[in-house]
């Protein structure tokens, strides 16, 4: 059996990740800074604080899955799981592509609070321990969001630029 492989063109790929990333930015920094102030270290919404968190969730998740590419590097060991498009296939297509996702976000934007913008300045412990709490909150966060969002986002992103689904979807 010849071993199959994710194809997408570079329209579809833009366009999936720029719509995913939009429900995935909005909800992560709502959480985040939503842990920040039951922990106390904010004290209280700071919109202003949110909308940059956005911003910056947004680009970063931009980059990761341009450069990066987390579902096309998840593919052939979700493929070991299930045939693509069965539902098998999709779970671990969603948990490989989250867990890339959220571990490159978490550091990033824990790095971005708690260094970077006012008011906390951790030592590096504040930063490890940052990631860690703030890890598996973020992780279920993002891979429900992706079972409600993604299929949708897919068609949309398809029916835009015109391309045909590559891989089919499970029924």
């Amino acid at each position: 059996m010849a071993e199959q492989k994710m194809k997408q063109s570079k329209f579809f790929l833009l366009a999936d990740t720029l719509f995913n990333n939009i429900p995935m930015s909005l909800a992560v920094s709502a959480m985040c800074q939503g842990i920040a102030i039951l922990q106390g270290q904010v004290s209280s919404w700071n919109w202003a604080l949110y909308g940059i968190n956005v911003c910056v969730a947004f680009i970063i998740a931009t980059i990761i899955g341009l450069a990066i590419q987390p579902p096309k590097r998840s593919f052939k060991a979700a493929a070991k799981h299930g045939a693509p498009g069965s539902k098998e296939f999709d779970k671990w297509m969603g948990i490989l592509v989250n867990t890339w996702y959220t571990t490159i976000l978490v550091i990033c934007m824990t790095i971005l609070n708690t260094e970077v913008l006012p008011p906390v300045k951790a030592p590096f412990i504040g930063v490890v321990m940052g990631c860690l709490i703030n890890y598996i909150p973020v992780w279920v966060l993002c891979f429900i969001i992706s079972l409600i969002f993604m299929k949708p986002i897919e068609n949309l992103a398809h029916k835009l630029v015109g391309d045909e689904d590559v891989i089919p979807i499970g029924k």
